[in-house]
């Protein structure tokens, strides 16, 4: 194959996740997966229309939950990528109202 073809085979997945989603910066395809369906770093980066560095970055910074090694590649399901982000905004969220509290006390 060609430099060309390889570049546009490339750039087709995170195209097809562009063209099915209505807003930018919205991905559907984690959540429609089944809990249980197997992701790779590859698959999620596609999905989030990343590179796999970024991805390995993420889970470093704890934005991801960490992998499992399967088949030499790291991998999670689509659940538990999912039950991480949640856990994450329901910290998020007691966080920020806590802050709230906190500024209301200090209010004369």
């Amino acid at each position: 194959m060609s430099e060309t073809s390889d570049t546009a085979e490339k750039a087709t997945p995170a195209a097809d996740v562009d063209e099915r989603d209505d807003l930018p910066g919205v991905i559907v395809t984690l959540g429609e997966l089944p809990a249980g369906a197997i992701v790779n770093e590859g698959a999620l980066a596609r999905m989030f229309g990343r590179c796999v560095a970024n991805v390995k970055r993420a889970i470093r910074r704890g934005e991801l939950p960490p992998a499992t090694r399967l088949f030499g590649q790291n991998t999670w399901t689509a659940g538990a990528i999912l039950a991480h982000v949640n856990k994450r905004l329901d910290m998020a969220l007691r966080e920020s109202e806590r802050m709230a509290r906190k500024f209301s006390e200090l209010r004369p």
